[in-house]
């Protein structure tokens, strides 16, 4: 997958464009400080599913197709700060899938590009496109674009047929999405400078596909300061997004100064997913955040008009881990611990630094029947995971290299997470979720449960149904404030949270325990979970 392409712009050529632009934005906003990362970092191996494999990646054939570049405007940090982990809701390495939490495609006002226009820049001053167009089966079209380093890339693919996937190379042909695993959205913050190489491949059958790309302004504040006031217009009705790294337990506020009737506000982490969904209808929001990565915040003007704005953003507070409160054992990101949950959550996040080789150990006290779930992140893709029982025996061998696992617990006690460090020191981020299990009263065969999600947490609940049942699902507040998210622990996905659905029916395909989470559109959302079994 390491080919090269034959439209590609040489090298001085993007770093001129780079510095022209950056210049034109400090310029116009003087709390952004623009520099270009002097040469590309060393590449580390993907963040996505194949992190930590040690297997070859195949070499998927490209067809010969024009080529696209999206150049945006940059603003790069001075200081680089720690890079965010990567996104944990990636489809995982072992198990059929996992549903991502990735933003929704709030596109509908961004350059639309069909596919063989060749080479292509985004309009001047907008952070976000869409590339529309057509490919055959098993067919790959390339596109590549400029992009520098620690800026968030988002990608989401949406093809009528469910059937168009994608992958992504890094400026030195490193894989860091393998098309192989036919992903459909992927995100993360990026490893070098350089030009990046974007692959939508075909099918089994011939399909029509929209892919949106998202790459924000990077904004860092002045030395010693923990606002910024930004201005910017939202060119042709196109959002604008900027990227803003905070730590966990800090209070994050964004407030635009135009009415909702003008503008909103969508914000989410880069890993945690949505904290205030565009649709809510904001144009300020303040709040606790659940952990340290990089903070998405798109300013989507009303009605795809042109909107000059005024963006205020601060990050404040003593950094914390917002997830885990305090306990008399304590637990060290580094050294371990045991794991805490925030009263009545079902969700706890630790991050930390491990060193080549070195194993960190977690435990976390669950009850048979209960599911869990390990989504392991770091910016090397280095890191993986490892479990044993309450009894010592194995369940997840390190050797396998998964960064996520599910499974049905066999037994109440104190299991073992494992972190395990690979060839290189590197941060992690740890999730872990337990699922509550749920039965149904004995007088009736639904339940209705009542609870508010916290701090942007999503909630899980666990059930155990047999093949054939017909199962009904429903929340009683809109999309913008809770949907859903349905999967077997085994099978994986019967309802993807992308589809941000908030009833689903359907009859059960296997006898296995099915996880129902509820995925808060912002950082505190009251809501009553109907469950169905007629």
């Amino acid at each position: 997958m390491a080919h090269k392409h034959s439209i590609v712009r040489s090298k001085p050529y993007p770093i001129f464009i780079l510095l022209i632009v950056s210049t034109l934005l400090l310029a116009s906003c003087g709390s952004l400080i623009p520099s270009i990362a002097p040469t590309p970092t060393s590449v580390p191996p993907s963040p996505t599913p194949l992190a930590g494999f040690a297997t070859p990646v195949p070499t998927v054939a490209s067809s010969p197709t024009p080529q696209l570049v999206l150049d945006t405007p940059q603003v790069i940090l001075d200081t680089p700060t720690t890079m965010p982990s990567s996104t944990p809701v990636i489809v995982q390495t072992a198990l059929p899938t996992i549903t991502p939490v990735l933003p929704e495609a709030t596109l509908a006002s961004a350059a639309i590009v069909p596919a063989s226009t060749g080479t292509f820049a985004l309009t001047t001053g907008t952070t976000a496109g869409v590339i529309q167009g057509t490919v055959q089966p098993g067919q790959v079209l390339t596109y590549t674009m400029g992009a520098a380093q620690a800026q968030p890339l988002t990608l989401i693919m949406v093809s009528p047929n469910n059937d168009v996937s994608l992958g992504v190379l890094d400026p030195g042909g490193a894989v860091l999405l393998d098309s192989t695993r036919k992903q459909k959205s992927w995100q993360m913050a990026l490893p070098s400078t350089g030009l990046y190489t974007i692959q939508v491949v075909g099918g089994s059958n011939g399909d029509s596909f929209s892919l949106t790309v998202k790459l924000p302004v990077v904004v860092s504040f002045a030395s010693g300061a923990t606002s910024a006031s930004l201005t910017g217009t939202t060119v042709n009705g196109y959002l604008f997004s900027y990227s803003l790294n905070c730590a966990a337990g800090q209070t994050l506020t964004a407030t635009l100064a135009q009415p909702t009737s003008t503008a909103t506000l969508d914000i989410y982490g880069l890993s945690s997913g949505t904290l205030v969904d565009a649709s809510a209808g904001y144009n300020s929001w303040s709040g606790m955040l659940p952990q340290t990565q990089d903070y998405i915040i798109e300013v989507i003007p009303t009605n795809n008009q042109v909107v000059n704005f005024n963006l205020a953003v601060s990050c404040v507070g003593t950094p914390g881990n917002a997830y885990v409160p305090s306990a008399p054992t304590g637990n060290n990101p580094t050294t371990g611990g045991q794991l805490y949950f925030l009263p009545a959550e079902t969700m706890s996040v630790v991050q930390g630094s491990i060193a080549p080789g070195q194993v960190v150990t977690y435990s976390v006290q669950a009850k048979q029947y209960q599911a869990l779930m390990l989504i392991l992140g770091s910016p090397n893709g280095d890191a993986v995971l490892g479990v044993l029982d309450p009894n010592g025996n194995q369940l997840l061998d390190p050797a396998n290299q998964y960064t996520y696992w599910q499974w049905q617990l066999p037994m109440t006690g104190l299991y073992t997470i494992k972190v395990v460090g690979g060839i290189t020191s590197e941060r992690f981020t740890l999730t872990t979720k337990v699922a509550p299990v749920i039965t149904f009263p004995a007088d009736g065969k639904s339940t209705t449960i009542y609870a508010t999600t916290v701090r942007g947490l999503l909630k899980s609940y666990a059930f155990r149904l047999s093949t054939g049942v017909v199962m009904t699902v429903s929340l009683n507040v809109p999309a913008s404030v809770a949907y859903l998210d349905i999967f077997g622990v085994q099978s994986g996905s019967i309802l993807n949270a992308s589809d941000r659905a908030t009833t689903w029916t359907g009859t059960i395909p296997s006898t296995q325990e099915y996880v129902i989470e509820v995925i808060p559109g912002g950082t505190m959302s009251a809501y009553a979970l109907k469950i169905s079994n007629p």
